[in-house]
């Protein structure tokens, strides 16, 4: 039996990682100055940002994308003998997991299951690992749903943004969360999909510190790690740290992730996270 596993293009799984677990990716679309682009393909990263220097109005997450699931599904019918979308958590401003429930509900011939991550970026893209290795080991689609459904609550996420402007502007993240938003702030995603700020410091050094502190306090040593360093326009500390992990445990999977547009609306330039479970 052979399954295919879909996520969406918040999950930044890096191309090697899509090849070597055979998962498809399907892309968000955000509006910006009455235009739609599907997110990483229509514009990349270094565009984003580039135009986000200059630009008079902020893009937003609205796009509707029920067509791209639609034609991911129909594609890998008769390919496959089913799919498992891991998606973004539908708590986020996202349309992709409704996008894909109304595209499930349009395909025929070919069994689909929606999960719900309660995650989005590399956490997210963690949980669609663990489902593409239960596929390729031969699980079958309730396996394989399973085992992404057993990772979501072992993950954890943190991230440490250049600056929290970005979510305050959209209002993912209150003004009154925050005391001051000069400082420095470690961010996290809760199980419900709710993404919050967890600390706080005076300088991005501190945060930077405490970030790693953080992964030494809730990983484990004596079992495999699953781990995906993320950034946003810092892949030179990104490597640094993923080096740092590797050195430190018994890494079972590691990757970096980049920001894509759609997450870059949300975080600024100079962003450092890292999502991880135990086995």
């Amino acid at each position: 039996m052979t399954i295919a596993v879909v996520v969406d293009s918040t999950a930044a799984v890096p191309k090697d990682m899509q090849e070597t677990f055979g998962i498809r990716v399907v892309p968000l679309h955000l509006m910006w100055d009455r235009e739609e682009y599907a997110d990483g393909r229509d514009i990349t990263i270094t565009q984003f940002y580039e135009r986000m220097k200059t630009a008079e109005n902020w893009p937003t997450t609205d796009g509707a994308v029920q067509g791209e699931f639609y034609d991911v599904f129909e594609e890998l019918k008769g390919k496959v003998d089913g799919v498992v979308a891991v998606l973004i958590s539908p708590d986020t401003p996202s349309t992709g997991y409704q996008s894909a429930l109304i595209a499930k509900d349009m395909v025929e011939g070919i069994p689909i299951e929606v999960v719900n991550s309660h995650r989005t970026i590399v956490a997210e893209g963690l949980v669609a690992t663990a489902a593409a290795q239960a596929a390729r080991a031969g699980a079958n689609l309730q396996e394989v749903v399973k085992v992404a459904e057993s990772v979501i609550p072992k993950t954890h996420i943190f991230f440490n943004v250049g600056s929290i402007s970005y979510f305050l502007r959209l209002g993912r993240i209150g003004e009154s969360e925050v005391e001051k938003k000069e400082d420095s702030h470690i961010i996290t995603i809760h199980e419900n999909g709710k993404i919050a700020p967890l600390e706080k410091y005076p300088t991005q050094e501190e945060a930077r510190r405490r970030l790693r502190d953080l992964v030494k306090e809730n990983a484990r040593k004596d079992t495999p790690l699953h781990a995906a360093v993320f950034h946003a326009a810092a892949l030179e500390e990104a490597e640094e740290f993923k080096k740092e992990i590797e050195a430190e445990y018994n890494c079972a999977e590691i990757w970096i992730g980049e920001a894509s547009p759609i997450i870059a609306i949300h975080v600024s330039p100079d962003t450092l996270g890292i999502a991880f479970y135990n086995e």
